[in-house]
């Protein structure tokens, strides 16, 4: 070899060397600098947290210019931080503070965007946004085809919120009014209105598709899932589909479907696990469970398992299915008339299943607690075809971070939106029900519970204990929503249940 040849491969080896050393410093310092970065902005999302989502009913309510005004004092601090870093990052990540702003430019737009909807809810008056703000917004529309951006979440959730209002208005057309699935035939109607590439496109087809399946099951969705598995040329996303839609499918063979009730063209189906082995001289105790969701979404099959473990035990389980608001564009008025018609149905039918009617219990989590309520409670809610001579109070109540209050919540306002008389949630409200006289009731909530605040609960208990009825009230110290679910709370939930059920001689 030659010295010539010799000192430039040392050279080459010395510039790769510094390079390489260059590019592990450069790292070294822009992942040092990504995590003071997000320290920050932790702090700023903290701070947002405690003045937006508190006071959201009264920042919507405003007008528009003092909302939007509000908006922007909210967002300033984000976009300050992000000048602070700019420079920094220019240097190492040009592309990281424009990507930190467009992420929060769309956080910010989509509060923006949701303005008319929730300004109507907290107000009652309709309003649009004026022509310079929906301009401002309209800009966003060339990104729906772009699909470099489906991986960020704040892109994906002003996306799903412009989805959503615009398929508010869709949903009203006549052509759904005999869907089944009423929101996600809009949702699929409007996606190749505005998604032109076929990236971007499969994706929300797939989007939604999944989130039905996985929150309302499979019924009638059989033409849908075809064309999807057709047209679609995403393999991963087809395989996903037709898995889970088999699965859901064959979960629904293994038992009895009836249709409890025909109302506005559903046929709405209660699902029946018989024990293996059915004694006619000894009749069987019945669980029923109601389906949380917040009355919008829901499904029958989630109880699925637990209807068949109480069959195994002698048991008739039962799920019922009922009218949901992203499903059949109806609120909690018409899910109530839906769970005392289900009660109704059962004693009615108690012979054909070997039902005890002295031992019908009825259980639910969330929405499903407030549905088990309204059926010993809501006797002035009843459906026109239902047969009165039956009692639709069941004869044992279970619920589980149940929702005891419909009236003067501002979570609930969509329930009352297109109410004149909103007072008429009183009929429907847990609490504003309460008697003498009602059947047993075991009453789990946490008190860290966000979605159904622990203090309305425990205001129910006392109102109860008022009144001297047969009720137990478990506090779960430090428990969120979800105790059936989460498994620190979900085992306490299941050993109450099961004591409370032996206290009554249910086991």
């Amino acid at each position: 070899m030659t010295n010539s040849k010799f000192m430039r491969i040392i050279l080459t080896t010395f510039i790769l060397f510094l390079a390489f050393t260059c590019f592990g410093q450069d790292k070294q310092k822009a992942d040092s600098l990504r995590k003071s970065y997000d320290a920050d902005m932790k702090i700023l999302s903290s701070a947002l947290s405690e003045a937006y989502y508190p006071h959201r009913p009264e920042i919507y309510s405003l007008n528009e210019s003092l909302f939007l005004k509000k908006v922007d004092s909210l967002k300033q601090p984000f976009m300050k931080m992000t000048n602070k870093y700019a420079v920094h990052f220019q240097k190492l990540d040009k592309n990281f503070i424009p990507n930190e702003r467009r992420e929060i430019e769309y956080f910010f737009d989509r509060i923006i965007q949701d303005y008319p909807y929730f300004h109507e809810n907290h107000t009652g008056n309709k309003v649009k946004l004026s022509k310079s703000v929906q301009k401002k917004l309209d800009k966003h529309l060339p990104d729906f085809n772009n699909p470099t951006l489906l991986s960020i979440s704040d892109v994906k959730g002003y996306i799903e919120g412009f989805l959503r209002h615009k398929s508010s208005d869709e949903v009203k057309k006549d052509i759904y009014k005999k869907s089944d699935n009423k929101r996600l035939d809009a949702y699929l109607n409007l996606i190749p209105k505005y998604f032109t590439n076929q990236e971007c496109k499969e994706y929300w087809q797939y989007h939604y598709l999944f989130a039905h399946i996985d929150d309302w099951g499979t019924k009638n969705l059989d033409g849908i899932v075809s064309k999807f598995l057709i047209t679609c040329k995403n393999e991963a996303y087809k395989k996903t589909i037709d898995s889970m839609y088999t699965e859901s499918a064959n979960a629904r063979k293994d038992h009895l479907i009836k249709t409890y009730k025909t109302v506005d063209g559903y046929n709405l189906d209660i699902h029946i696990f018989l024990p293996d082995s059915i004694d006619k001289t000894k009749k069987s105790p019945v669980m029923v469970y109601f389906s949380g969701g917040s009355w919008t979404k829901g499904n029958p099959e989630w109880a699925f398992y637990s209807c068949d473990s109480y069959a195994k035990k002698g048991w008739v389980g039962v799920s019922v299915e009922y009218r949901l608001a992203d499903r059949h564009e109806t609120t909690p008025f018409e899910a109530v008339k839906d769970a005392r018609s289900a009660i109704r149905w059962l004693r009615i039918n108690a012979d054909t299943y070997n039902i005890d009617t002295a031992r019908i219990v009825a259980t639910g989590n969330s929405a499903g607690g407030h549905l088990v309520l309204t059926t010993a409670l809501a006797n002035e809610w009843n459906e026109e075809s239902d047969n009165l001579n039956y009692n639709a109070t069941p004869n044992l109540l279970l619920v589980n971070a149940g929702v005891y209050s419909l009236y003067s919540e501002s979570s609930t306002d969509w329930i009352t939106r297109d109410l004149a008389d909103k007072s008429l949630a009183k009929k429907i409200s847990p609490i504003h029900l309460l008697r003498t006289g009602l059947p047993p009731m075991l009453i789990i909530h946490g008190t860290d519970d966000h979605s159904v605040d622990y203090a309305s609960a425990k205001a129910f208990a006392e109102e109860m204990e008022k009144l001297g009825n047969d009720f137990e009230f478990h506090t779960l110290k430090g428990a969120p929503h979800a105790i059936w679910f989460d498994r620190r709370f979900s085992g306490k939930v299941s050993e109450l249940r099961k004591a409370f059920l032996k206290k009554y001689g249910y086991e």
